[in-house]
C-alpha cells in the first residue's frame, strides 16, 4: 500500500488506453523501475553499479519517509512557497490545526500594485480540505480577496501570526494570479468582412537564396514575410528556432535543442548585422565568394561547413563590436548590455555550456557568445515586427520543443529540475514495436513543483517573445510524458503525469502578459484527460489533413474542430506531392522501414484507397468533376492540389496553415520518424528561391485559391454565429 501511494505522489501512471482504445496496464517492475530513476541521485552512472543497489532506494523505511516528505509535510506548513488561483475567484490557501485559535493576517504586495491586507480568524474561512496527523486534524482553510485589488501576474504574500508565541516568525509565499483562457487575440471575433486567418509553415533552414551562406536565415525570413503578408497571409509558422548542440553540427534536429531558452546563431543573416558594413570589403574578396557560392550549391545544407564559416566571420564582426562599440560605451552597447541584464542568470549558463562545447571549434570568450544571442534576438524581432507592420493579424509563430538534451545548459546547469537519468518518447504500439526514445531529458514533476515551477514559467515566457502565437509541440506533455530509464535493468518506462491544471495556468498567463496565442500539438495518444483542459483554456488544437479519418474516410471539413489549426501536412510526414505519388512508402521500404516487398505492395494498395477516398471527398464537396474518380491515376495532379487546398481552407478550423514545401509541389520529406543517420532529415533545402517563388504562376494559383476559401470560410462563420444569436434571442 504504502509503495503504490508513493507511486501515486510520484506521477509514476499505472495504466493508460492505447492507439486502438485498448486499456494497457503498466506491469509494477517498469512503474518501480521509473520511481527507481526518480530517486537516485542526479548524473548517476548507472553503467558502474550493481542492480542489487537500486532496491536500497525503495525499501519501505524509504518510502515511508518519502511519503512523509511529499504527502505529510506539506500540510504542517502554514503558507506554501507557491500557489496559484484564476482571476475570476482570487484566493489565498493557507494550512493550519483545526480551530487555530489566534488572528493571522494576510498580505498580497508587490511593485506593480497597491498592497492588499486582509486579517481574519480561521472560523472565517472556508475548509477545503483536511488531513489527520498523530491525531490531529490540519484543514485548508480559504480566504476569497477582494478582486478590485488585484490583476493578473505573480505577487508576493506575508504571512504574521497574532498573539501566537509560538509562531513570531512572518512566513513568505508568492501566488500567481491567472486568467481563465489563453489570449485569443483577434481569434474571438468573427466577421464576414474578416478573412479567417491563414498562413505559411516554413522551415527557415530550408529557405534558399543565392545570397546566404548555405542555410536559411532571418534574412530570408523577412523575404517571405514580405510575399506571404503581400499574398494576404496572416502567420508563418517556423520549425523550433532553440540553440542546438555547437559540438555536434552534424545532429541538426530542431527538436533536440541544447537550450530552449536561446536561439541559433546560424539563423543570424550576416549582411544584416550592424557590423557587417566594416567587414565587408574582406567578405567581396575571392576566397569567401567562392566558399559562399560551394556551400550554395549543394541540395543539403552541410552543417559542419555552414557552422565553420558563419562562425569565423561571426568572430570578425565580434572584434569589430568590440573596437567600435564595447571600448566607446556607444548606444548599441548599452542595448547590448540591457539585453543582458533581462535574463543574465540563464543566458550566463547558457554561455557557459557554449564555451565547453565549443572548445574543440572555437576558442572564444563569454562575450562573443553573448553577442550571438543579442544579435539573433534581435534580428527575430525584427522579422516579427516586420510581419505585424506588413499586416499579419498573428505574425510569426514560433514552436517549443518538448524537450532538451541532457548535455545541455537547459538541464545541466539545472538538473535540480530535471530527471538524468531517463528519457522521453512513446510506448511501444503497432507502428513503432520498440517504442519511441527521443533522447530528450523530462522534467521532474516534484522537482518542478518543489523549485515554484521557476524553469517552466520562465521557458514558457522566453518563446512567447518576437511572435503572435507559440506551437507546443507534444502537448499532452503537459498532463503526462512516457519515461524510458537509461538503464535497461529497470524495465521498460511507464507514463509519469505532471500538475497540468497549473502548468496549464502558467501558460494561460505568459500567453496574456505576452499577447501571444497558444496552439497545442496534440497528435497521436491524446489522453482524455487534456482535451477539455485545452478548449476550456483557449488553446487551439493541431490538425492535420492526413489523419483527420472517420469509418467512412476522410472527414468533411465541416467537421474539423473550430478551435484549432488545420495543416495540410507537417515536418513528420509525406508532402502531398510524395503522398500521392506513394514515393514515401518506397522510401521507406529503400530504408528498410518497410521490411519486405509485400509489404510495401500492401501499403501502396491502402494508399490507393486513400487516394480513392481523397478525391471522393473533394468530388462530394464539389471541388471536382466527378466522372474524374472514375481512373484517378490519370488526374492531373495540379487539379488534385487545387481541389485539396479549397476544400481543406474552407473548412471549420479557424486557423489553416499549408507547407511551402507543398506549395511548391516538392515531393521530399523534411524528416522521416525512426531514422537518424540513414536519412539526411533537418538538411533538405527548398528547390526554388522565395523570389523564384514568388513568380511561379502555379504557386500564385494556389494562394488564390487559399484566399478564396477562407474568404467564404469567413462567411460562413458569421453567417453561423448569427444564427446562434437569433436563435438564441
Amino acid at each position: 500500500m504504502g509503495l503504490e501511494k508513493l507511486l501515486y505522489l510520484q506521477g509514476v501512471g499505472a495504466e493508460f488506453i492505447d492507439c486502438f482504445g485498448n486499456l494497457v496496464h503498466i506491469p509494477a517492475k517498469d512503474r518501480q523501475g521509473i520511481l527507481t530513476t526518480m530517486l537516485l541521485p542526479t548524473s548517476f552512472n548507472q553503467h558502474q553499479c550493481d542492480p542489487s543497489e537500486y532496491a536500497g532506494l525503495i525499501t519501505d523505511e524509504k518510502v515511508a519517509q518519502r511519503i512523509e516528505l511529499l504527502d505529510v509535510s506539506p500540510w504542517l506548513l502554514p503558507l506554501h512557497r507557491f500557489q496559484w488561483c484564476e482571476i475570476d475567484n482570487p484566493h489565498i490557501d493557507i494550512q493550519l490545526p483545526e480551530n487555530y485559535p489566534y488572528s493571522i493576517q494576510l498580505t498580497v504586495f508587490g511593485e506593480s500594485i497597491d498592497t492588499l491586507s486582509v486579517t481574519v480568524k480561521c472560523d472565517e474561512c472556508t475548509v477545503v480540505g483536511e488531513y489527520h496527523i498523530n491525531g490531529l486534524r490540519y484543514c485548508q482553510y480559504r480566504l476569497q480577496l477582494d478582486k478590485p485589488n488585484l490583476h493578473l501576474g505573480y505577487h508576493h504574500l506575508s504571512l504574521a501570526f497574532i498573539g501566537d508565541a509560538t509562531r513570531a516568525h512572518t512566513l513568505y509565499g508568492q501566488i500567481m494570479i491567472a486568467p481563465q483562457m489563453a489570449y485569443q487575440g483577434r481569434m474571438a471575433q468573427v466577421s464576414a468582412s474578416t478573412q479567417q486567418p491563414w498562413g505559411i509553415n516554413a522551415q527557415l533552414y530550408a529557405l534558399r537564396s543565392d545570397e546566404q551562406w548555405g542555410i536559411g536565415d532571418f534574412g530570408n525570413l523577412a523575404e517571405l514575410i514580405d510575399y506571404a503578408a503581400h499574398a494576404g497571409a496572416d502567420f508563418i509558422l517556423l520549425n523550433p528556432l532553440h540553440a542546438l548542440d555547437i559540438s555536434q553540427p552534424e545532429n541538426p534536429s530542431p527538436y533536440s535543442p541544447t537550450d530552449r531558452r536561446r536561439l541559433n546563431p546560424l539563423y543570424i543573416q550576416i549582411e544584416s548585422v550592424y557590423e557587417y558594413k566594416a567587414i565587408e570589403p574582406e567578405l567581396a574578396s575571392q576566397k569567401w565568394l567562392q566558399k559562399k557560392q560551394a556551400i550554395n550549391q549543394s541540395q543539403l545544407i552541410n552543417y559542419q561547413e555552414v557552422q565553420s564559416t558563419k562562425y569565423a566571420i561571426f568572430e570578425k564582426m565580434y572584434q569589430i563590436f568590440c573596437q567600435e562599440h564595447v571600448k566607446r560605451e556607444t548606444a548599441r552597447y548599452q542595448a547590448y548590455l540591457a539585453f543582458i541584464e533581462k535574463d543574465k542568470p540563464a543566458l550566463m549558463q547558457f554561455v557557459e555550456s557554449e564555451i565547453k562545447l565549443a572548445s574543440k571549434y572555437f576558442n572564444q570568450d563569454a562575450g562573443f557568445y553573448l553577442y550571438l544571442q543579442f544579435v539573433a534576438n534581435e534580428q527575430l524581432e525584427a522579422c516579427h515586427l516586420n510581419a505585424k507592420q506588413c499586416g499579419m493579424s498573428i505574425g510569426l509563430i514560433r514552436d517549443l520543443a518538448v524537450g532538451a538534451v541532457s548535455h545541455g545548459a537547459e538541464v545541466s546547469e539545472n538538473l535540480a529540475m530535471f530527471c538524468d537519468n531517463a528519457s522521453i518518447g512513446a510506448p511501444p504500439d503497432p507502428f513503432a514495436e520498440q517504442g519511441q526514445n527521443w533522447g530528450l531529458t523530462p522534467f521532474d514533476p516534484v522537482k518542478l513543483k518543489q523549485h515554484d515551477f521557476s524553469h517552466f514559467i520562465q521557458l514558457v515566457r522566453s518563446n512567447m517573445q518576437s511572435c503572435g502565437a507559440l506551437r507546443i509541440d507534444h502537448v499532452m506533455g503537459l498532463l503526462r510524458l512516457w519515461w524510458w530509464p537509461l538503464n535497461k535493468d529497470l524495465g521498460q518506462g511507464s507514463y509519469v503525469y505532471y500538475p497540468v491544471e497549473t502548468l496549464l495556468a502558467i501558460v494561460c498567463l505568459e500567453s496574456q502578459r505576452a499577447r501571444c496565442i497558444v496552439i497545442g500539438e496534440d497528435l497521436g495518444i491524446v489522453p482524455p484527460e487534456i482535451v477539455s483542459r485545452l478548449h476550456k483554456a483557449g488553446i487551439f488544437s493541431n490538425e492535420l489533413f492526413y489523419f483527420c479519418k472517420d469509418h467512412n474516410g476522410f472527414k468533411s471539413p465541416r467537421d474539423y474542430k473550430h478551435q484549432s489549426l488545420m495543416m495540410l501536412a507537417n515536418h513528420d510526414v509525406p508532402t502531398i506531392t510524395a503522398w500521392w505519388t506513394g514515393d514515401d512508402l518506397k522510401l521507406r521500404r529503400k530504408l528498410a522501414l518497410i521490411d519486405s516487398d509485400d509489404k510495401l505492395q500492401h501499403a501502396l494498395d491502402e494508399r490507393q484507397q486513400e487516394k480513392f477516398e481523397l478525391i471522393a471527398l473533394l468530388n462530394r464537396q464539389g471541388a471536382l468533376d466527378a466522372s474524374m474518380e472514375q481512373n484517378i491515376d490519370l488526374i492531373d495532379f495540379d487539379c488534385v492540389i487545387l481541389a485539396w487546398l479549397d476544400v481543406v481552407a474552407k473548412g471549420n478550423a479557424q486557423l489553416f496553415s499549408v507547407q511551402l514545401s507543398d506549395l511548391v509541389a516538392d515531393k521530399h520529406g523534411v524528416n522521416i520518424p525512426g531514422t537518424w543517420k540513414e536519412f539526411p532529415n533537418w538538411q533538405r533545402r527548398l528547390p526554388l528561391s522565395i523570389e523564384q517563388i514568388a513568380q511561379s504562376s502555379k504557386v500564385q494559383q494556389r494562394i488564390r485559391v487559399i484566399q478564396q476559401a477562407r474568404q467564404a470560410c469567413s462567411r460562413s462563420f458569421a453567417a453561423n454565429v448569427s444564427l446562434s444569436n437569433n436563435s438564441e434571442q
